[in-house]
């Protein structure tokens, strides 16, 4: 192709458009540029001051490969495709298109450089004229040629996608942080197109990307410890995580766990899985977690397999919801540990499974409740009331109620009674709160390299928590109620929240306790205590080895000290909670771990750097802050922020926007996707909650929805609910 010489700029009957510029600006013919770069580079600069866009078009190659002519045209060149005008019977165009609109107009603005002797080129050809306005000045910013997801923009939206924001959100965060859209220098479609090419940079390498990572942390020597499964086709199946501080703070708070399943949390809908404890504050606290590809008991097996293999243990007691696959998985891999059913999951379904004649009926419900929900009821009193209550309301040939009597002892609290630490957990409702938790960190369209960084962010703030409320147990004190000194000594030893419940048990037994024998038996010292709220119980005092226990358990289910014993505490006028009754996950930081708490308040805690580049930034707003109220200091701290800039754009090179762009995904992944990764991702899951239906819901959850509800008037009835005349319930008058 070669270059017409009649190439005439101007067009008959339209009006022509001469942009204006700075001189020093404006290109003309016979202008050298050491390179192409450098003279497209200066066209570019043109068209972005004169308010028009332009783009790369054809390029005429010599016999020798390099570039002998370039076009750069505007980018309103040429003309859109017109509509088939061939019109049907009724006069419509056969063929239907969108109603769209388009920037060409016919545009033969351009520069054609040409390439001289010496590898140097000119603008050989220079068109000014334009068939069309100029971009407005306030609007250029909105320009192709002027936008650009800066490095600033780049890491911004990152953290954002770390956090689990949403670009349009990080774009209106960050518009208010810069001062102005025109400021910002893109827009959110660039906010939002850079989210989608990180999180399609992976491709089918996630898994191997992730794995990647895990080994690097795990080779760090930190304790972060991680096991892996594929299947024979070298698709990740299975996943399990956990890191230095979860084991040790299963060490301290592992007696109980808490695990369920969580749904929608990537975009291959495995099954994350948590594990889920209880802190010395009574807050949920992660010991781990793991992804598995099918609610199987093979799956399960395995997680609770490496589980134990990782910390070295197994929980007393692990509860649950009632899956059939998990119940086979505990009975098989921790044969020692007691699994126990979330009451919760069981006594939702009440309702539904009575007959109509009980559904309603309060006095059934306040009697089944006293009887299930009893803690300090051995189990042959509870099997009798259950009897009692099966035969004074007919229910003996119910099936549920009789497949749940089959099963008391996974749920019934009677049955773990004597087991230490049961009472941690009665519901899986610390697993459903940390579900709920996660998932605002976490997204159902993220792959697995996501997934863990998001896991990593909530995990952060979760820790962070633990630390703002362990330093209010440090610094502040409760109010005392009683004046007691066993209730200051209890101030003194466990956390503020625990407190307050070892609190309301000194109340209890000030109010509502009282002795109402004390006899010897066996060298013994025994005392029957009348509690006015639940019957009375027995509290043996054995005076060879100084133990106190009482009847209702309470200390050994929970590892706090009933009302009952305090009652007889404070008439053995003993005035501190005796040490072996103090038990170790319930006390203060500073009494659990008395060496770190001592290094920790050695140190001098001056705020440590931020991480990465945006410790750059720090610097920056710390020193705006200085001198924001003082108009001269801010015109010299830009000058000499400005003297900085220059100074390093010398000395350093300005990566291509690709580069950069390449860099942060680097960054973000830890390595390149992979051609033929060794371990590739698993396919989508077909979870219990997945399918257009979801999972099946109770009556109870259904009418707690409906309730949730606006009610509209039925013109039909005349009344206020939650249907209209199409579906009203009331009957047609005859």
């Amino acid at each position: 192709m070669e270059l017409s010489d009649n190439f005439n700029p101007s067009i008959p009957d339209r009006q022509i458009c001469f942009p204006t510029s700075a001189n020093t600006l404006k290109p003309y013919v016979g202008q050298l540029h050491n390179t192409l770069d450098e003279g497209v580079k200066f066209y570019k600069a043109y068209a972005a001051a004169c308010g028009f866009q332009c783009r790369m078009s054809t390029i005429i190659y010599a016999a020798d490969g390099t570039i002998r002519l370039r076009y750069v045209l505007c980018n309103r060149e040429g003309v859109w495709d017109k509509v088939d005008g061939t019109l049907n019977e009724h006069g419509n165009p056969l063929k239907k298109k969108r109603k769209t609109t388009s920037s060409r107009c016919d545009c033969m603005a351009r520069a054609i450089f040409e390439v001289v002797d010496g590898g140097r080129y000119k603008i050989r050809r220079f068109n000014e004229g334009h068939t069309h306005s100029m971009v407005p000045a306030h609007t250029r910013h909105l320009m192709t040629g002027n936008r650009k997801v800066g490095e600033l923009e780049q890491l911004f939206i990152i953290s954002g996608v770390k956090a689990n924001i949403g670009a349009m959100r990080t774009f209106r965060l960050y518009r208010e942080l810069i001062g102005s859209y025109e400021a910002v220098g893109c827009t959110t479609d660039d906010f939002k197109n850079y989210v989608r090419d990180l999180k399609g940079h992976s491709l089918d390498s996630d898994a191997k990307m992730l794995l990647d990572a895990l080994t690097n942390k795990q080779e760090l020597g930190d304790g972060f410890k991680f096991i892996c499964d594929v299947d024979e086709e070298k698709k990740m199946r299975r996943l399990i995580w956990t890191d230095e501080t979860a084991v040790n703070n299963y060490k301290i708070y592992g007696e109980a766990v808490s695990f369920d399943a969580t749904y929608h949390t990537n975009k291959y809908q495995m099954i994350f899985t948590p594990f889920t404890g209880r802190d010395n504050h009574g807050k949920c606290i992660s010991f781990g977690a793991a992804l598995i590809s099918r609610e199987d008991t093979e799956s399960y097996s395995w997680v609770l397999d490496k589980f134990y293999e990782i910390m070295g243990r197994a929980p007393r007691v692990l509860i649950t919801d009632q899956d059939p696959a998990l119940r086979k998985a505990v009975a098989s891999t921790w044969k020692e540990t007691r699994h126990r059913f979330c009451m919760w999951h069981i006594t939702i379904k009440v309702a539904e499974k009575l007959p109509s004649r009980l559904a309603k009926d309060p006095d059934f419900k306040a009697n089944f409740g006293r009887i299930v929900w009893a803690e300090d009821k051995d189990p042959e009193v509870f099997e009798e009331d259950w009897n009692n209550m099966i035969d004074e309301y007919d229910l003996g040939g119910n099936k549920w109620f009789s497949d749940m009597y089959e099963d008391r002892a996974f749920w019934i609290p009677a049955y773990f009674k004597d087991i230490p630490m049961s009472g941690l957990f009665r519901t899986t409702s610390f697993s459903e709160s940390e579900n709920s938790f996660f998932k605002r960190f976490l997204n159902k369209n993220a792959d697995l390299v996501l997934l863990y960084t998001n896991y990593c962010m909530a995990l952060d703030s979760q820790r962070n928590n633990f630390k703002k409320i362990t330093y209010a147990d440090e610094t502040r004190s409760p109010s005392m109620l009683y004046a007691l000194p066993i209730e200051k000594h209890a101030s003194q030893v466990y956390t503020n929240s625990i407190f307050k419940c070892v609190q309301d048990e000194i109340g209890f037994s000030i109010r509502g306790c009282s002795i109402r024998k004390m006899y010897l038996e066996d060298d013994d010292n025994v005392f029957v205590i009348e509690d006015n709220l639940d019957g009375v119980f027995t509290v043996r005092h054995v005076t060879e080895h100084d133990d106190v226990s009482c009847s209702c358990n309470m200390f050994n289910r929970k590892g706090l000290v009933c009302k009952h014993m305090f009652h007889v505490f404070t008439n053995m006028r003993i005035h501190k909670i005796p040490e072996k009754y103090i038990i170790r996950r319930w006390c203060k930081f500073s009494i659990i771990f008395p060496e770190e708490a001592q290094s920790e308040q050695s140190k001098d805690y001056v705020q440590p750097s931020a991480k990465g580049d945006f410790r750059f930034f720090k610097v920056v707003a710390d020193s705006l802050g200085y001198v924001r109220c003082n108009n001269e200091l801010s015109e010299q701290l830009f000058s000499a922020l400005t003297e900085v800039k220059d100074k390093f754009c010398k000395l350093g090179s300005l990566e291509h926007p690709s580069a950069s762009k390449k860099r942060m995904f680097l960054d973000f992944y830890g390595s390149a996707p992979s051609e033929s990764p060794s371990v590739l991702p698993p396919n989508i899951s077909k979870t219990k909650g997945s399918g257009a239906g979801g999972r099946r819901k109770s009556e109870q959850e259904k009418a707690m929805l409906l309730a949730k509800k606006p009610m509209r008037l039925c013109r039909k009835c005349n009344t206020l609910g939650h249907h209209d005349s199409r579906n009203c319930p009331t009957k047609e008058d005859a």
